[in-house]
């Protein structure tokens, strides 16, 4: 009896046991990163490897060393002190990166352990990795002159009102004399910002357009094409390039118990069949739109892909509650066969601002 009695007393507090250190976890004392990402932008293989540097600061009260640095790719080395670091103390990682013949965006992580932290920290270089082209007449196809481009037109892509968006272009310099660009006759539309990298571009050598697009100060939305114009240093004949680009709004992310209480936009139709229409006719039809939050709906454009489409609406403003409607025209001159257009409503919908309504005829 009392050996059972023993037993049992020792199975519970062997569970107790197990469960206090089960409850217990260990506090993780990291280094405080000044920046846990470094963008370090375009990197160009025949500019040689690109260096960095990460700081991290001791805020503890307990001194820190560092134990191990790991990298996921050989192209990214590292160099640091193992000296300890007391508290407010700074350490530096220098970080190199060696491109390679793999093009395009890179993400590298580096994990930074310590005698206090052995699970250790993730930091990230990124970048665009460039390598150099060794059939520059086929690699940079489109001649401007002198200049030789990748592509015909500069694909933007998606660009957001809160921050302009940066791409960088590439071109090689086909010409026997240096080129430059001519900065007192750039004359550029106020939502756009460039820059040649480096400012002059020896002959056979290629160098970057950094070109900044503000979809703020474009103060429109929707898909645009346009066209700039640059001025060599010793050319006389200006170089047109085309680019693209489609401006969205930015809106904060709304939370789940808010999301009745913002603006809210409602379609009563958005995918629209027209179903068989003689060729020539002039066609309408209307759809309606409610206000379906707690706040004013404000429509910011509504836009068509074909000037064959004229669109009205009958309100730009909608109370909570109210309803408006969209009427469009559809011309079918000079169109045979199955077609499908469509309208883009942007309004101050913070969940849903870009709506598309579909429109499908059989034009005979």
């Amino acid at each position: 009896m009392k050996l059972h009695i023993s037993i049992t007393l020792l199975v519970l507090l062997n569970g107790l046991f197990i469960l206090t250190l089960e409850g217990q976890t260990l506090e993780r004392k990291s280094l405080v990163w000044e920046q846990r990402k470094i963008d370090i932008g375009p990197v160009l293989e025949e500019n040689g490897p690109i260096e960095t540097v990460f700081y991290g600061l001791n805020p503890h009260a307990d001194s820190v060393f560092i134990t191990e640095i790991i990298t996921d790719c050989g192209c990214t080395a590292v160099d640091f002190s193992r000296d300890t670091l007391s508290t407010d103390k700074i350490a530096a990682i220098h970080v190199k990166f060696d491109p390679d013949q793999r093009g395009g965006d890179f993400s590298k992580a580096i994990i930074i352990k310590t005698n206090l932290d052995n699970e250790g920290d993730t930091l990230f270089l990124e970048g665009i990795n460039m390598p150099l082209p060794d059939k520059p007449e086929q690699n940079y196809p489109y001649r401007k002159g002198p200049v030789g481009f990748r592509l015909p037109v500069i694909h933007m892509g998606n660009v957001l009102t809160n921050e302009p968006k940066t791409k960088f272009i590439e071109l090689f310099n086909f010409g026997k004399d240096s080129l430059a660009l001519q900065v007192e006759h750039l004359e550029l539309p106020e939502h756009i910002y460039l820059v040649l990298l480096p400012e002059a571009v020896a002959p056979g050598q290629r160098a970057l357009l950094q070109l900044a697009y503000d979809g703020e100060k474009k103060g429109d939305l929707g898909f645009f094409e346009e066209e700039i114009s640059l001025t060599l240093q010793d050319d006389t004949h200006p170089i047109a390039i085309k680019l693209t680009a489609v401006v969205f709004e930015y809106f904060q992310p709304v939370p789940k118990s808010m999301e009745n209480m913002v603006p809210r936009i409602g379609l009563s139709e958005i995918d629209i069949d027209m179903r068989e229409i003689k060729a020539g006719n002039v066609v309408s039809r209307s759809i309606f739109f409610d206000n379906l939050g707690g706040e004013d709906l404000i429509i910011r454009k509504v836009s068509s892909n074909c000037t064959c489409l004229r669109v009205k609406v009958s309100d730009d403003s909608l109370s909570p509650g109210q309803r408006g409607q969209i009427t469009f025209e559809f011309d079918t001159k000079g169109r045979r066969g199955i077609d499908h257009k469509h309208i883009t409503v942007f309004s101050n919908d913070p969940i849903n601002p870009v709506r598309t309504i579909t429109i499908k005829s059989n034009i005979k």
